[in-house]
């Protein structure tokens, strides 16, 4: 064998060695970069799952809060419009309340029937228009007093009326839907008179 060819054998011998080398280095570090990756994948997956409830939970309270204002807004524009309703409502109660003096005056006095009935017919359609909101009178011209709806305004001797009842009403009360305006205006009797009880005793 000439020197040649054994040097030829040496350089090739490293030169498998090397090959075989780099490829069992290849095979070790592959492995780690394949698993490197399926964790990250795991960990963005994670992440994704983590903000998808992140944003539903807002997204749940942000329409919870909009609910919320939405009715609390509603709320505030009825008590607006039953308190702007309530006001003029009263306003108008002394117009009532001087049609029906005018009304009572006029009866027996020097009118026209029809005049009259001109005055009846514009109250009746106050009664009317006022009715559509809600506003009801309320009438007490019998019956027991209570201070809930009536506001007595003196207490008169009756024999035919027994004590703590009504005897006359002064004035109309009103209420708009269930509330309550103003009290009826009455004369609560304080029972028969005192002559009459003295005799009854004799």
């Amino acid at each position: 064998m000439t020197e040649k060819s054994k040097n030829e054998e040496r350089i090739e011998e490293p030169i498998d060695e090397l090959l075989e080398e780099s490829s069992k280095l290849e095979d070790v570090t592959e492995t780690p970069v394949e698993e490197s990756a399926s964790e990250t994948d795991a960990a963005t997956d994670s992440t994704k799952v983590t903000d998808h409830e992140d944003y539903k939970d807002q997204y749940l309270r942000l329409r919870a809060d909009f609910e919320n204002f939405r009715k609390r807004t509603r709320k505030e524009k009825e008590e607006w419009t039953q308190r702007c309703l309530e006001n003029l409502c009263n306003d108008l109660l002394t117009v009532l309340d001087h049609f029906d003096l005018g009304i009572d005056n006029a009866e027996g006095k020097e009118f026209t029937e029809d005049t009259l009935k001109g005055f009846e017919l514009v109250r009746g359609q106050l009664d009317t228009t006022l009715g559509k909101y809600g506003l009801s009178s309320m009438v007490a011209t019998e019956g027991v007093f209570d201070p809930n709806h009536h506001e007595a305004i003196t207490h008169m001797p009756s024999p035919d009326v027994v004590e703590g009842e009504i005897v006359a009403m002064t004035r109309k009360g009103y209420q708009l839907g269930n509330r309550q305006l103003r009290p009826a205006q009455v004369v609560v009797s304080a029972g028969p008179p005192e002559t009459a009880e003295s005799e009854g005793d004799i």
